[in-house]
């Protein structure tokens, strides 16, 4: 959905999409609070996953809440990395940005390593390109100090260092419009730009070499099928004759020409629709039916390209035909 022009000038997205994920408890619950601005927000379960959404200032706001993870946790490795891609897979075609949650609380002197390095460990199941879209928030309970949220920040740097230092501290939920604005800013930053799940990621750059290989391949037979010029003097007459192009393959100036970038362009364009939506239909069922809707809306986008390309050589080719050659003495 496009942007729109924010109070202060800069543009901010009128569908915003947001994934919160932090370890298990209450904290994810309290952001999501604040990020709805709702006491008692009502969710939809998804797997293990809670979809929300609600209208802010004229803004549909979805956000996915992420199962947590804990010690003790009895989810096996696979299922905690199913459900983190499930939660990205529920705000298609995928979300502006990540909310990290570490909790500082009040009885806590410093924060556990392990924690930290749990928290980046999830994250990464995502794939690194992941911390572009990341903020990472630390979400304080009542009397928490200042130097206490300074040692959390001093124990990140790892992270901050991967999502480019972007960090929020929320301290009450009526800073709501901070955080808002914080996010906004990430998404400018990214150019309205919005995460895509690794899976979706590698067959987009998978689908870009193969279209790349065949482009390269039909080039060269191009020039192995254009045979040079051919100049013919008649040196007994004194009459210099004309240069004669042996090439009836070849396209008048008139005939609209589509050169390979413009069918590569078509063809990415189309699998790149067709996965998008092809998601969004297979959401529903999954990670599963998520990857099973992307392989089949890339085939039915690249079916729909050779169609177009089809079509339009086919019918612009009769429309413009050749000019006959000229012979000049």
């Amino acid at each position: 959905m496009a942007a729109k022009p924010s109070q202060g000038g800069s543009s901010v997205q009128a569908d915003l999409r947001i994934v919160i994920i932090g370890n298990a408890g209450d904290e994810k619950n309290k952001v999501v609070k604040s990020v709805l601005n709702c006491e008692n927000p009502t969710g939809v379960k998804v797997g293990l996953c809670t979809l929300h959404q609600c209208e802010h200032e004229g803004r549909r706001i979805r956000v996915v809440e992420a199962p947590g993870w804990d010690k003790v946790s009895t989810q096996s490795a696979e299922n905690i990395k199913e459900e983190v891609e499930r939660s990205v897979s529920l705000c298609p075609p995928g979300p502006h940005a990540l909310l990290l949650v570490i909790p500082v609380k009040s009885l806590s002197e410093e924060p556990s390593a392990n924690d930290i390095t749990a928290a980046q460990m999830h994250m990464e199941l995502l794939s690194e390109h992941v911390w572009k879209h990341t903020i990472l928030l630390f979400d304080c309970d009542e009397g928490v100090e200042e130097p206490q949220i300074k040692e959390y920040i001093h124990k990140s740097e790892k992270i901050l260092e991967k999502c480019r230092r972007r960090v929020y501290v929320l301290q009450k939920r009526t800073h709501i419009h901070e955080l808002l604005k914080k996010i906004d800013n990430l998404v400018e930053e990214n150019g309205g730009d919005f995460f895509i799940p690794q899976a979706y990621y590698e067959l987009i750059q998978h689908k870009t070499q193969e279209a790349s290989a065949e482009s390269e391949i039909r080039h060269r037979r191009g020039s192995l099928d254009s045979p040079p010029s051919l100049n013919k003097d008649k040196g007994d007459s004194g009459e210099k004759k004309e240069t004669i192009e042996a090439d009836k393959h070849t396209p008048s100036e008139d005939t609209p020409k589509i050169n390979m970038d413009f069918k590569q362009f078509v063809v990415i364009l189309m699998a790149v629709v067709g996965a998008l939506i092809g998601s969004v239909t297979g959401a529903q069922n999954g990670v599963s039916g998520s990857c099973m809707g992307i392989i089949f809306g890339v085939i039915v986008g690249i079916l729909l390209a050779s169609i177009i390309m089809y079509i339009y050589t086919h019918i612009y080719s009769r429309s413009y035909p050749k000019k006959p050659t000229r012979r000049t003495s």
